[in-house]
């Protein structure tokens, strides 16, 4: 489920106004590729570059988690243990939830922040 917050107000629904405004996504967990048979999980927030880009990211949020479930199953531990390897996958991540919308990365989602990353 996604929730959509002003910046300023932390919570709740998005308003204009020239802030930044999030859309938070629920936790992703799925198995990394390699030999041995590790996981990882990732809680992420999106910035949106406009308001009513919260409705959208909503009626496309099974798309986006599904984009973002072969994105993430695609990678092994070593690809994501690096700085660069985690700057990377934000990157992919935009573009694929982007991809998800139909939007370029200046109308739909501008960045992804991971909120938890963890690698078991």
């Amino acid at each position: 489920m996604a929730n959509v917050a002003n910046a300023e107000e932390g919570g709740g629904k998005a308003e204009g106004g020239g802030n930044d405004l999030f859309a938070k996504v629920d936790a992703i967990v799925v198995n990394l590729m390699g030999p041995t048979q590790q996981y990882i999980q990732v809680e992420m927030t999106l910035k949106l570059a406009k308001p009513d880009v919260g409705d959208r990211v909503k009626l496309y949020m099974p798309v986006i988690r599904h984009k973002m479930i072969l994105l993430l199953s695609s990678k092994d531990a070593a690809q994501l243990g690096s700085t660069e390897g985690k700057q990377k996958l934000v990157q992919e991540s935009k573009v694929a939830v982007n991809q998800a919308l139909g939007l370029s990365d200046k109308e739909g989602v501008t960045d992804v922040l991971f909120d938890s990353f963890i690698i078991q």
